[in-house]
C-alpha cells in the first residue's frame, strides 16, 4: 500500500485538438481558454540497444505498508549528481568521469539493455499517450505553471513529470527513507552489478504498470549501496531529459522552515527529512525544483498547523495529483491531509483511489471524467463508490488513451479532473507538440 506525500518529454508527433465534451457542472461556470500555448518538451529517445519486446504480466497485489527502516546518517557520493543520475539511468556520462569506464563492464551492459526495455515500454504505454492527452485536453483546462502536490506518491517522480512537465515545483512524499547513492567506483564489480540489478527491480513496476507496490519497493530500496528513494528519483529525472544542477539533503522543522544540509544526510528530532533537486530540461528552460519528504500524512502526524503543512502551504495554490493512493483519504484518520489538499487545490487530477467523489459534490467544482470506472481491486472492495459509477455511466466520460492506477490496463483505468469554479485559471489553448 502506498503512503504519504511529485517534467519529462513529449511525443514528437503533432497532436491536434480533440472535441471536448461538456463537464458535469457542480455549481460553477465554464472553463476559460486563452491562446498562446507553450511548447512541450519532446520525448527523449531510449538508448539504442536492440532488445526484444516484452509483454508485462500483471503486477503483484498491493500490500499493507511496512514501517521504514531506520537509517544512519550517510554522506553523498563525491561524484557529480548529474553523472550519477546518468549512470543509473543507462545514459552516457561525461568522458572525464570515472563512471565512464564503469559503463564498459558486462554488468553495466546488462543494466543498459534491461533499462532500455523498461523505458521503451513506458514511453509506448504511458509517456507518449500521456503527452498527447496533455496537449489535446489537460492544458486547455489547467495552467501549466502551478506547483504540483503529489502526496501518497512516494518516489514516483516520473508520473508527475509526465503529466506536468512545466511545473516550477514538485512536492512528493512517502514513508520510504530518503537514502543515498554509494559511489559506484568504491564498490567492486559484483557490488555494482547487485546495486544496478536492484535499481531495475525497484523501478520496473512503475515503468511497466504505472505505480509502485510499496511493500516490495521498501524492501528492494534497502538491499544495496543504492538505497532509499534518492537513486530512483534521480534516475527518473535523468530519463526525463533533465540535467541536475544541484541536489541537497533538507529537513522541514516543526515551525515550517526548510533546513539545507548540503551533501550530507542529517536528521534531528522533530525534523522531517527530505531532498531537494534543482534540474533543467535544456539550456534555455527555467530551472525546476523537485522535493521529496519522508513524512507521515495520517492524522496523528499531519496537522494543519504543523511544520510540513506550513511549509507546503507557503507555495500557494497548485495542482493536486493522486494515483494508487490506497484509498487512504477514504478513511477518517486521513481527514487532515484530505482537507489540506482540497484547500490548496486549483485542480485535482486523480484516479478513484484519491479523494472520495462525494467531497467534490456541492462544493463548486467543475468535474471531467475519463476512461472507465468498474469498481476496485478485491483488496480495496470496501472503497467502491456507487456515486462515482453513476457519474461515469451518465455518458459524460471521455476516452482515456493510456492505463493508470491499480487497474493499469488501457480501457480499464479512470481519471477524474476537478477544477475549483471560483478559482478557474486561464489555461492555454490547444497547440501542436514540437517536432
Amino acid at each position: 500500500m502506498k503512503r504519504i506525500f511529485a517534467v519529462l518529454f513529449l511525443s514528437a508527433a503533432v497532436v491536434q485538438a480533440q472535441e471536448v465534451r461538456p463537464a458535469i457542472p457542480v455549481n460553477n461556470g465554464p472553463v476559460v481558454v486563452t491562446p498562446n500555448a507553450q511548447s512541450l518538451p519532446a520525448v527523449p529517445v531510449a538508448p539504442a540497444v536492440p532488445v526484444a519486446p516484452v509483454t508485462p504480466e500483471a503486477p503483484p497485489t498491493p500490500a499493507a505498508p511496512v514501517a521504514p527502516v531506520a537509517q544512519a546518517p550517510v554522506s553523498a557520493s563525491a561524484e557529480s549528481w548529474n553523472d550519477l543520475a546518468a549512470y543509473l539511468a543507462g545514459m552516457p556520462v561525461q568522458g572525464g568521469s570515472p563512471l565512464a569506464l564503469l559503463q564498459r563492464e558486462r554488468a553495466y551492459v546488462e543494466h543498459l539493455k534491461g533499462f532500455s526495455t523498461l523505458w521503451r515500454r513506458y514511453q509506448e504505454n504511458h509517456m507518449v499517450p500521456i503527452r498527447q492527452w496533455i496537449v489535446s485536453d489537460l492544458r486547455t483546462r489547467v495552467p501549466s505553471n502551478l506547483p504540483v502536490y503529489y502526496f501518497f506518491g512516494g518516489p514516483d517522480a516520473i508520473s508527475a513529470l509526465a503529466f506536468f512537465p512545466d511545473a516550477p515545483v514538485y512536492i512528493l512524499g512517502g514513508l520510504e527513507p530518503v537514502g543515498m547513492i554509494g559511489a559506484p567506483q568504491a564498490l567492486d564489480e559484483a557490488g555494482r552489478a547487485e546495486a544496478l540489478a536492484n535499481l531495475r527491480k525497484s523501478t520496473e513496476v512503475i515503468l511497466n504498470f504505472g505505480h509502485f507496490i510499496t511493500k516490495d519497493m521498501k524492501e528492494e530500496l534497502d538491499r544495496s549501496a543504492f538505497r532509499g528513494v534518492l537513486p530512483v528519483i534521480t534516475t527518473f529525472v535523468a530519463l526525463s531529459g533533465g540535467t541536475i544542477l544541484s541536489l541537497d539533503y533538507v529537513g522541514i522543522t516543526s515551525g515550517g522552515e526548510l533546513q539545507n544540509f548540503g551533501t550530507t544526510y542529517k536528521t534531528s528530532s522533530g525534523t522531517v527529512p527530505g531532498i531537494k533537486i534543482v534540474f533543467q530540461r535544456n539550456a534555455s528552460a527555467a530551472p525546476q525544483t523537485l522535493y521529496y519528504l519522508q513524512a507521515d500524512a495520517s492524522d496523528g502526524a499531519f496537522k494543519s498547523s504543523g511544520g510540513v503543512a506550513r511549509w507546503v502551504g507557503s507555495f500557494g495554490q497548485g495542482v493536486v495529483y493522486l494515483k494508487a493512493a490506497s484509498y487512504l483519504m477514504h478513511e477518517t484518520y486521513f481527514s487532515n491531509i484530505r482537507n489540506f489538499l482540497m484547500g490548496k487545490a486549483v485542480a485535482v487530477l486523480q484516479d478513484d483511489s484519491g479523494i472520495p467523489f462525494k467531497y467534490f459534490l456541492g462544493g463548486g467544482w467543475q468535474i471531467y471524467f475519463y476512461g472507465t470506472y468498474s469498481g476496485t481491486l478485491d483488496i480495496f472492495k470496501k472503497y467502491y463508490q456507487a456515486d462515482l459509477l453513476a457519474a461515469f455511466q451518465s455518458g459524460a466520460a471521455q476516452p482515456l488513451p493510456f492505463g493508470t492506477g491499480y487497474k493499469w490496463k488501457k480501457g480499464e483505468s479512470n481519471l477524474m479532473l476537478a477544477i475549483r469554479a471560483a478559482q478557474v485559471p486561464r489555461a492555454e489553448a490547444v497547440g501542436p507538440a514540437p517536432q
